[in-house]
């Protein structure tokens, strides 16, 4: 046992030996690694070549410097540009990730390093992003440093920035980030300076446990030094029922220092802490509201302190809330000391609604009251949308409309197989910039047969299938973004005509399907995401016409017709960031009246032109975001159409046809424009 223990010994010895030669001598690429194999080693140093490195760790050790630049003889230089990672660890005492220390002379600058712990425990942890001392002479700037400490890691204190100075001139902490994720730790210390400037310094705090005290900048002991610009940002399920939370902090307060534009943000939070400083401004957002204040003052000892504020921003509210005039919410409770000034508000809530309100003091709370509430103007997209995509599955009866005029066209009777495919781009008045490009196919079988007194009957049953897409152009907050939409409708049904041996006719279908549509980025929230959304609905429908067919000469005729046409699509609801949208179902009704004129029938290839008046009766698109009603998107209104078709049967025989067909639309108040053609093949057995 023995024997095996001098053996790990001097394998431990001999790696650290080997790796600090490495290391003086420069000879370690960029990138490396350092494994102890779970033995103890005292400290693990790094230095810094031209373009940096990463430094990653795993094991134990009592303290880890990225960079090293402290000196016993003259001044220490910059310790710059360290990026270390420690995972699964236990280190029992510091960890820097740039170090510059004198005791009789000047230290050097520790800018730009990186600190990343993860699933590493030790209560008794100090760790600095940038460290920066001297015990008699000056010290040097702490600036751009970043701690993050990860995965359920313990530390006692953390620093983003560090630089003091005992008895000279001391540098400053600036630009210094600390973010704590799902960990414990007792102290943190965005930016600390003892006499220096302590500017723009930034504390995370997300899903974790703050036992002590949070500082955004800490300056120890100086007059005429500048402590602004910093934060603090509490997210998530953090709990800092213990902590005392400060903006600024001067340790003395017999110091002089210029203290503005501090904040506190509580990000999607809410809870209890020990008390609150030295901040001028305190911002909420994603605010969610129960029965208790937002942020709730226990003041144990240390007694909150408001008479700095000067700005209480209400950002938005995390969406799946309700608000009507008149509610009132609590901000702040216990908010013993300082009073803040009536503040007014305008923010929105999820990605629904705009609210209007006060901020107030109401004795020892700061409250908010809703004095207005409105639908946000973004959500009109989802409702237009909803009525385009109606419109969309309307097209398809003209689709079997039209299969059954080419069935009965080609004079063949017999069994028939048929199939047709039809592309369009469509604009509605809804959105005019809602344009759907979208291609729908239809396959079927039927018979036609003639009866002994010249009559014809021809029906099929058949399988339909849409699908389309489009771009969408949105606005929220002044600022505009584009979204993506598709649609997809399946469906079958069964369609038949009957026409007279003096050329009047009558036809009739019915169908049925599910529509399918989606879109990504349609909507906005207060915090910049976007969301998108799905919507399944089913669809019934039918149609129903009348016309008569004239004999203008052996080679053409005229088709004088009336068709009216009926189809309902199913409500639907679903959530876009907690916030839920009801669609009300639709039901369109649209009577067309029109005329053909065919000419060369006697020929393989004829050709027909036709026009027609289009109106549409409903077609009201209703929706409810947050039980706010939308402003209703209607397809009401007139259109009229245009087409000009080809007809090819190779021989009076032959039990090919193929159609051509190609429309122009122009809405009026309404309905639809665009273009559109149409391809079928037919076969009779």
């Amino acid at each position: 046992m023995r024997k095996n223990l001098h053996y790990k010994v001097l394998a431990s010895v001999l790696a650290i030996c080997a790796l600090n030669y490495a290391l003086l001598n420069n000879a370690l690429a960029n990138d490396y690694e350092v494994q102890t194999n779970n033995e103890t080693v005292t400290g693990i140093y790094g230095i810094v070549d031209g373009n940096g490195y990463k430094f990653t760790f795993e094991g134990q050790a009592t303290n880890i410097y990225g960079v090293d630049k402290s000196s016993s003889s003259g001044d220490a230089e910059d310790a710059n540009g360290a990026n270390v990672t420690i995972n699964n660890s236990l280190i029992t005492t510091f960890v820097y990730g740039g170090y510059s220390y004198n005791k009789d002379g000047n230290s050097g600058n520790a800018i730009g390093n990186y600190v990343t712990i993860n699933n590493s425990q030790n209560d008794l942890l100090k760790v600095y992003g940038g460290y920066s001392y001297s015990m008699h002479g000056s010290s040097g700037n702490a600036t751009d440093n970043h701690v993050t400490i990860n995965n359920n890691s313990t530390a006692y204190e953390v620093f983003g920035g560090y630089s003091k100075s005992d008895v000279s001139t001391c540098g400053d902490a600036t630009g210094n980030y600390v973010t704590i994720n799902n960990s414990t730790v007792n102290y943190v210390y965005g930016g600390y300076s003892n006499k220096g400037n302590v500017t723009d310094n930034h504390v995370i705090i997300n899903d974790s446990v703050i036992n002590n005290d949070i500082y955004a900048g800490y300056i120890y002991s100086t007059n005429s030094s500048e402590i602004k610009d910093n934060s603090v940002t509490i997210k998530g399920n953090t709990d800092i029922t213990k902590a005392n939370i400060y903006g600024s902090f001067l340790s003395l307060q017999s110091i002089d220092a210029t203290r503005d534009n501090n904040t506190l943000i509580l990000d999607g939070w809410s809870g209890t802490t020990n008390s609150i400083n030295g901040f001028q401004n305190i911002e909420f957002k994603n605010i969610i509201f129960n029965n208790n204040p937002v942020l709730n003052l226990t003041n144990n000892k240390i007694t909150s302190d408001l008479s700095s504020v000067k700005n209480i921003t209400v950002s938005n509210f995390a969406g799946g809330q309700k608000f009507s005039k008149g509610d009132t919410f609590t901000l702040i409770g216990n908010a013993s000391k300082g009073t803040i000034n009536k503040q007014n508000f305008n923010t929105t809530a999820g990605v629904i609604a705009d609210i209007d309100g006060v901020v107030e003091q109401n004795g020892n709370d700061v409250v908010m009251k809703v004095n207005n509430v409105k639908l946000n103007g973004q959500t009109k997209l989802v409702a237009q949308t909803r009525a385009a995509s109606a419109a969309f599955v309307n097209q398809g009866t003209d689709l079997i409309s039209d299969s059954l005029d080419t069935l009965s066209r080609d004079g063949n009777y017999g069994v028939k197989t048929f199939a047709a495919v039809h592309g369009n781009r469509s604009k509605y008045d809804v959105n005019s910039d809602l344009k759907i490009n979208g291609w729908s196919t239809i396959v079927g079988v039927g018979n036609a047969a003639e009866f002994a007194d010249g009559d014809e009957f021809s029906w099929g049953v058949f399988y339909e299938n849409g699908s389309g897409n489009y771009r969408t152009y949105n606005e929220f907050n002044n600022e505009f973004f584009r979204g993506d939409g598709s649609l997809v409708y399946n469906g079958g049904g069964i369609a038949a005509r009957y026409e007279n041996a003096s050329g009047v006719y009558t036809e009739g279908s019915l169908r049925a399907g599910m529509l399918k549509s989606e879109m990504d980025n349609a909507l906005r929230d207060g915090s910049g995401n976007y969301y998108g959304y799905d919507s399944e609905s089913a669809y019934y429908g039918a149609h129903i016409g009348v016309g008569k067919i004239i004999s203008l000469s052996e080679s053409s005729d005229l088709d004088v017709y009336g068709k009216f046409f009926h189809t309902y699509t199913e409500g639907d609801s679903f959530t876009v960031a907690k916030d839920k949208f009801e669609f009300d179902s639709i039901t369109s009704d649209r009577l067309r009246i029109g005329a053909r004129v065919t000419t060369n029938k006697a020929n393989a290839f004829s050709t027909y032109y036709g026009l027609a008046y289009e109106y549409e009766f409903n077609g009201d698109a209703d929706m409810r975001a947050q039980n706010l009603k939308a402003p209703t998107q209607s397809l009401q209104g007139s259109s009229y159409m245009a087409e000009v078709g080809f007809n090819y049967q190779p021989t009076p025989d032959s039990p090919w046809s193929f159609d051509l067909n190609m429309r122009g639309y122009a809405g009026y108040a309404g309905e639809r424009e665009g273009a559109s053609f149409n391809v079928q093949v037919t076969y009779t057995f």
